[in-house]
């Protein structure tokens, strides 16, 4: 955990970071999912299994009140 400064809380305070699966661009049928994890699975296998990052986010949360705000920096994440 890092301490910083909370924008919710106006001081600094404990931070944890999570990272959370992006909601799926497909829909929720057996079709569409199949649709998912072949896509998924292609450009992992293309990418040598880096595709794993496009599919997630990178969130800070604040231990005080448990404010969460989405920080995808870095190279890794663009």
């Amino acid at each position: 955990m890092t301490k910083r400064y909370c924008e919710h809380c106006k001081k600094n305070t404990e931070h944890r970071e999570i990272v959370r699966q992006k909601p799926s661009k497909f829909g929720t049928s057996r079709k569409e999912k199949m649709k998912a994890f072949f896509s998924g699975f292609f450009s992992g296998w293309g990418s040598g299994g880096l595709a794993w990052i496009e599919l997630t986010d990178r969130y800070v949360v604040c231990q005080e009140c448990g404010e969460q705000v989405k920080e995808n920096f870095g190279e890794k994440f663009q």
